[in-house]
């Protein structure tokens, strides 16, 4: 079980939860990575049901005996007005919380109750006020430290819904031909460091003595850097996320890709057996994970465990991160391959390069 603390606006929720009855859904996004989920299942009293758009959550969940359902927040399986209560801590982005908020009105029963949780600086008050107005409700935000909880009863639902940016659907990037979506990180722009990736891309492949044919892209968002190496002659791209809204772009884009192309649900590559000739990983130390801790372990370990005998591995990340320290522990060949002052590439291998 991981020691970092459960997020202390989730913990509001668990406490809640243990006096709730009835149909209860639980919306579970990154902010549920550390929950003990065996305090979360079904009771007496109560009937719980989780959707998570996070597959290492839903595999814990699962892992838990709890009725869990890996997706991008699509709800469209579950019978409307059938919920008593759903929870949900409010995620970092906008058009994801007007979303999940907009469903609420859907599966709640008349006079069930929304429970809205986060902090300040993540816009809850707005939140609230907002769903209030979508429910015909009125009620208060509860002060709980630097953290908020609300409970907003649906009164009726004659109310548009919120702006959630066409949520559940891709549309293309602006200046690329390529498609994203809310709920991915960076989803409307190219990412400055995988920018620099690709920029360097030539450079690295002159490090093969034969060219790579097989590439895995490690934690592939919308798959960019799957899209931008694909002329480089590979004959198969493995494009892996946790996110599910990160995969459902990336099979809309690797689709368009004239070579054999996957999309796997995973955890740092846990659910993938093959050995590839190249790994690309811009890996998600972005997302608040010590850069000490056991991310940076679990994209390192995944690397080496992914990487064919004679294949080599290309990160990119911030500049002060010391990726390459902490590789040692896994490759033979270390190499900083180029550093712009903001993000350096990090070239990684078992056997010495051309």
């Amino acid at each position: 079980m991981n020691q970092t603390p459960t997020d202390r606006s989730v913990a509001l929720l668990l406490q809640r939860l243990q006096s709730i009855g009835g149909n209860c859904l639980i919306v579970a996004d990154e902010n549920w990575a550390n929950v003990n989920w065996q305090m979360v299942g079904s009771s007496e009293q109560r009937n719980a049901a989780v959707f998570s758009n996070r597959y290492d959550i839903s595999q814990s969940a699962a892992a838990a005996n709890i009725d869990i359902v890996f997706n991008d927040f699509d709800f469209s399986t579950l019978e409307p007005q059938s919920f008593d209560s759903l929870l949900f801590r409010v995620s970092k982005e906008r058009a994801s919380s007007h979303h999940v908020i907009n469903q609420a009105a859907k599966l709640l029963k008349l006079n069930g109750q929304l429970l809205l949780t986060g902090e300040k600086n993540d816009g809850l008050k707005t939140y609230v006020k907002q769903a209030c107005k979508l429910f015909s409700d009125k009620t208060a935000a509860e002060k709980h430290g630097a953290h908020y909880l609300a409970s907003v009863q649906l009164q009726k639902t004659d109310q548009p819904p919120l702006d959630d940016k066409n949520y559940s659907q891709t549309r293309p990037i602006a200046g690329l031909s390529l498609d994203s979506k809310p709920g991915i990180f960076g989803w409307e722009k190219i990412d400055r460091g995988s920018a620099f990736l690709v920029e360097h891309l030539p450079q690295f492949l002159t490090r093969y003595s034969a060219a790579p044919k097989t590439l895995l892209d490690l934690g592939c968002g919308y798959g960019y850097l799957s899209a931008q190496a694909s002329p480089y002659g590979f004959t198969q791209i493995v494009a892996t996320d946790n996110n599910a809204a990160a995969l459902t772009a990336a099979a809309v884009n690797l689709q368009r890709l004239a070579i054999e192309t996957a999309t796997v649900a995973a955890d740092a590559g846990d659910q993938i057996n093959q050995r590839f000739d190249m790994v690309l990983c811009n890996p998600p130390f972005h997302q608040g994970f010590s850069i000490d801790g056991d991310m940076t372990v679990k994209f390192l370990s995944a690397a080496q465990r992914l990487l064919a005998n004679t294949g080599q591995a290309l990160f990119v990340v911030n500049n002060f991160i010391p990726l390459e320290h902490k590789a040692k522990d896994y490759f033979r060949y270390i190499e900083v391959l180029a550093n712009n002052g903001s993000f350096k590439l990090v070239a990684l291998s078992q056997q010495e390069p051309k």
